[in-house]
């Protein structure tokens, strides 16, 4: 049985047995692309967004090696005009990077061992038709130049020698020269119908330019017109909950918070985990990229380290530049370079020109990442903020305003010091344990007429005594203002489906004298 050319449709039919949300769709994007100057395309999204599934599909939908026929049919794909046109027509290399190199037991000779492999079968459908069996594409070319007949080409995990393999310069030079021979050039377009790679990573550039620049790349932070398909949609996972009986609201605090294409994206693992255990809890576990986060939250870069912990608390955090990082760890110098290789991996999201950490699931195992560090200093500070919120519950304005001034000197630089946005992160920092204490932030929640700045909600599974905190900053006035102003605009009316009592705190800072005062009133929401 073929493993590698024209493989059969068994590997993707087995799991759309077991439960499957239908993304046959995007194969017509792909038709449309075939032996078009778009045929390239590289495609990147969070480990376990569906990218193996997906590649399995295209597999299955254009391979001449199976009879798709019976199960494309029942999916949408089959409304589509282009769709029996292209089925099972085509000659198909499928490589998944990583299990080929578990199969060579390691990277040594790695690109010799997939051009054997893949040369071995070529020459079983392809008798007679080439005689250079040390390079693929030469063999591909021979073959074309024989027969008429063209190629997709489909690598999974694409990305494997970059992200497990870092160390070795010699061997990702090496990588890369193989795909640019296959895949860049008229020769190629003359030969290859489709190329279509996927992983986590975007394609590596040299200096300034992409190392196979004919791809279009379609990653979280541009993710085009393949947004809906990597992962499920906000009304899919409604449709999940509604079928298995799973509570959607707190499905969505759980796993929510990826924005793709104007899109509200949910990890499929995530989500099918909690159909198999019925438990609302973090299925990431650790992963080889685990470590890599620890170490990278150990550099510390231009204070990444701090914005971590912000946005453990619910702030997003702006990221500026997105094109300094380049695939590897070892290709990390700036605080945005980190940023935007923890979104590619999924650690954080990003929408709107800013990072933010997605949802619990991923809070909690970025905390750990965090905590792996050692940093004593984030210990210091849950203790810090826990004792900030008792004194909230207490009505203890001054001592709130003590600990924000303190804060504010400490976690913003001399530049920054003056901005509203700065005493934003600071307040959320001085009440970051509210998170642990089963609390939800919302930030410029609507409500009422207009928006509060910060409002603390108490999850599902709090005890109903925790107060809710409604929180309004305000700039060269008074902390009296900043109280009224939550009273006059009714912002209270966010909590209307919550029950307990309610704590007001008002907070000013003076940029005048550098002085910051709170006052806090307790009021019961009336029913």
């Amino acid at each position: 049985m073929a493993e590698y050319l024209n493989c059969d449709n068994e590997s993707f039919f087995t799991e759309v047995d077991s439960y499957y949300v239908d993304k046959s769709e995007t194969l017509a994007i792909l038709n449309n692309s075939l032996n078009k100057r778009d045929r390239y395309i590289c495609l990147t999204r969070p480990r376990r967004f569906g990218k193996s599934l997906n590649a399995k599909m295209i597999n299955a939908y254009y391979s001449k090696g199976c009879d798709s026929k019976d199960q494309f049919s029942k999916l949408k794909i089959a409304n589509e005009p282009s769709y029996k046109k292209e089925l099972n027509k085509h000659n198909v290399i499928s490589l998944d990077i990583v299990k080929m190199i578990g199969r060579n037991h390691g990277t040594e000779g790695i690109l010799e061992y997939i051009t054997n492999q893949v040369i071995s079968e070529l020459e079983q459908t392809f008798p007679n038709c080439f005689s250079n069996k040390k390079d693929l594409f030469s063999a591909l070319s021979e073959i074309h130049s024989k027969t008429g007949e063209k190629f997709i080409v489909i690598i999974d995990e694409w990305d494997g020698i970059f992200r497990d393999h870092s160390h070795d310069e010699k061997l990702e030079i090496a990588y890369v020269d193989f795909l640019r021979t296959m895949f860049k050039g008229n020769d190629s377009d003359r030969v290859i119908e489709l190329a279509y790679i996927t992983g986590i990573l975007p394609i590596k550039r040299y200096n300034t330019q992409s190392a196979l620049n004919n791809f279009t790349e379609y990653t979280v932070l541009s993710s085009g017109d393949f947004a809906p398909f990597y992962g499920f949609t906000e009304d899919e996972v409604k449709i999940i909950c509604k079928e298995h009986d799973l509570d959607f609201n707190e499905t969505k605090r759980w796993y929510d918070g990826y924005v793709l294409g104007g899109l509200h994206m949910y990890n499929p693992n995530s989500i099918m985990q909690l159909i198999k255990f019925k438990e609302h809890k973090s299925y990431w576990g650790n992963t080889a990229s685990f470590e890599n986060v620890s170490d990278l939250i150990s550099m510390n870069f231009e204070g990444l380290k701090d914005d971590i912990f912000m946005m453990l608390d619910g702030s997003k955090i702006p990221l500026r530049n997105t094109l300094g990082f380049n695939v590897s760890l070892s290709s990390i110098k700036t605080k945005d370079d980190a940023m935007t290789y923890l979104t590619h991996l999924g650690y954080l999201a990003y929408t709107e020109g800013r990072v933010y950490v997605p949802n619990e699931e991923v809070r909690l195992i970025l905390k750990n990442a965090v905590e792996d560090c050692h940093f004593d200093e984030y210990l210091n500070l849950i203790k810090d903020s826990q004792e900030i919120l008792e004194k909230t519950y207490e009505g203890d304005g001054d001592y709130v305003a003590e600990c924000i001034r303190k804060y504010h000197s400490k976690y913003s630089s001399v530049i920054k010091y003056n901005s509203e946005e700065t005493l934003s992160y600071v307040v959320q920092n001085a009440y970051l344990a509210c998170i642990e204490n089963y609390y939800k932030p919302v930030r410029e929640m609507q409500s009422g007429e207009g928006f509060a700045d910060i409002v603390y909600i108490p999850k599902r599974e709090a005890d109903r005594n925790i107060p809710a905190l409604v929180i309004e900053l305000k700039w060269n006035k008074d902390a009296q203002t900043a109280l009224d102003q939550i009273k006059d605009k009714n912002y209270t009316e966010s909590l209307e489906d919550y029950c307990g009592n309610i704590i007001l705190v008002g907070i000013n800072y003076d940029k005048a004298t550098k002085e910051h005062s709170c006052l806090i009133e307790q009021m019961k929401k009336s029913s």
